[in-house]
């Protein structure tokens, strides 16, 4: 059923391709990592009702779309007057995305590569176990405060961390974003890496991106059902819209409509991996990924997803699988080429509430998903009448064959980490986070969560998380940030002892 609405959907941003098409192509721009601030404070100024149109849920997003939103904002606030906490977000906005709005001003101005940013973080991971395996078929481990960190786990008592942003046109129709990290803790000593890069061009309305890069797609706070930034990012052809474009014709109804693709390859030593445990895998397996954002008015967006992880050697599609994978249809076990995982999200906004969702099913059998998963949330942009406070809490279930796959047998993992919510197979997740705004961009926030994972086994894993998180401006440009938590996981690994463990970081960051 999933996948026949997904398809729908496709079909209807197919047929109305030719209406699209017509509209003026939008300028080239690197995109904002999806781990930036700046996705919060979208978020605020959306929930505050100063960006009028409503943000879809494929992250990341281009500096030409967060412009827009710039110029969204400040168009409201002639009109509404704004709180100064959130004149001082604005601001900072202004300033991080002017070569865009001196280009939406008609005043195109050519930003070559330069340098964006510098962090340096130290971190502490304190406890009886620096991180925690995932059941049989999962092949990967996690830790508490790890979600969204693009794949990084922190080693055991102290880590030191650094990176910087670089990003910028080469010509006028293409360009490139270059996130090295350098970290250093006693587990694996001093490690580089190259966390983000890619380059982007575009033809027309569609933009073509070549390189690794963190993608977040689907609504949630804790992460995201299908595909999340918690895994290190993966290297990754992708085709999609520049921007959201107005559907025409028989459809206009629908309002703005979004298509992004993606194709990547997972690590060549899966199967090595699988070995270890006695189990199978095939190297070098594909993930492929289509996603449609649908947003007919300002108060509803819907995404249609569908996430296939097939083929890899030894285990090749051939014309017929071809055509059975584009109808939905998968074989018995012996034949099975590839698994699913398809489904729906949306984000309904309302003045002072915002709800949220996702609805996905894990693609077993046969033309339905078998099995379903879900998360419920809301946001509450504006507790207090300046909105000074907010809050946001959700509930994530899955189910026992969630993650897990007969043929793939690493699960739903890409270098250690599930390609989804950490929370992991039969898990069911509880969140309850509280922030409150400061002048000069300040926040401090406290939130708690409790995650039973695997909840078919006897000894199951459950945590229970409580951390204070927080931003300091310390002039002009300069960033502080931390976190600072403790967690209580009960049967650890599966066994009879309850560990505890804490988590402290501060980071520092240098604006360019």
């Amino acid at each position: 059923m999933m996948n026949k609405v997904l398809r729908f959907g496709m079909s209807v941003c197919l047929a109305a391709l030719p209406a699209v098409g017509m509209a003026a192509a939008p300028v080239v721009t690197a995109n904002v990592s999806a781990d930036s601030v700046y996705y919060s404070y979208v978020d605020k100024l959306s929930g505050m009702g100063y960006i009028t149109s409503l943000p879809n849920g494929a992250r990341p997003y281009s500096r030409m779309e967060m412009a827009k939103w710039v110029q969204e904002a400040e168009k409201t606030a002639k009109k509404k007057p704004m709180p100064g906490y959130l004149q001082d977000v604005l601001q900072a906005m202004e300033t991080e995305f002017a070569p865009e709005l001196a280009t939406l001003q008609g005043h195109r101005t050519y930003d070559g590569v330069r340098l964006y940013s510098v962090t340096a973080a130290l971190a502490y991971q304190g406890g009886d176990a620096s991180s925690y395996r995932y059941p049989s078929g999962v092949h990967g481990s996690w830790q508490p405060f790890g979600t969204n960190r693009n794949g990084y786990q922190y080693g055991a008592d102290g880590n030191a961390i650094a990176s910087f942003e670089a990003s910028g046109m080469i010509g006028h129709e293409t360009a490139v974003y270059i996130r090295p990290r350098v970290s250093y803790d006693k587990n694996n000593h001093l490690s580089m890496s190259l966390e983000e890069g890619y380059i982007k061009t575009r033809s027309g309305i569609w933009a073509f991106e070549a390189g690794r890069q963190a993608m977040r797609w689907g609504q949630g706070a804790t992460g995201t059902l299908a595909l999340s930034n918690t895994m290190s990012p993966l290297t990754t052809l992708q085709a999609h819209f520049m921007e959201p474009q107005q559907v025409g014709g028989f459809f206009r109804f629908l309002g703005q409509a979004d298509v992004h693709l993606f194709y990547g390859k997972l690590e060549s030593d899966r199967s090595d991996r699988a070995a270890a445990y006695g189990r199978t895998e095939y190297d070098d397996a594909g993930l492929l990924g289509m996603r449609v954002d649908i947003t007919p008015t300002s108060y509803v967006t819907v995404g249609l997803e569908r996430i296939s992880m097939l083929g890899g050697n030894g285990n090749g599609l051939n014309a017929s699988d071809w055509g059975h994978w584009i109808y939905g249809r998968n074989d018995d076990n012996r034949k099975d080429r590839w698994d699913d995982i398809a489904g729906v999200d949306f984000r309904l906004r309302f003045p002072g509430v915002q709800l949220y969702g996702e609805l996905y099913g894990e693609d077993q059998a046969g033309y339905l998903p078998s099995d379903i998963a879900y998360r419920a949330g809301v946001y509450l942009p504006q507790l207090t009448k300046d909105g000074s406070w907010d809050m946001t809490a959700e509930i994530v279930n899955t189910n026992n064959s969630w993650y897990i796959h007969s043929k793939f047998q690493n699960g739903w993992t890409y270098r250690g980490d599930i390609i989804g919510d950490a929370m992991g197979t039969n898990a069911r997740k509880y969140y309850v986070g509280l922030t409150r705004h400061f002048r000069r961009e300040g926040t401090i926030g406290v939130y708690v969560m409790r995650t039973d994972m695997d909840r078919g086994t006897a000894q199951h894993p459950t945590v229970d998380e409580i951390g204070i998180t927080g931003q300091r401006k310390l002039r002009a440009n300069v960033y502080l940030n931390g976190t600072i938590g403790a967690a209580r996981v009960e049967h650890a690994n599966y066994t009879s002892s309850t560990d505890h463990d804490t988590f402290a970081m501060a980071s520092v960051k240098w604006l360019y």
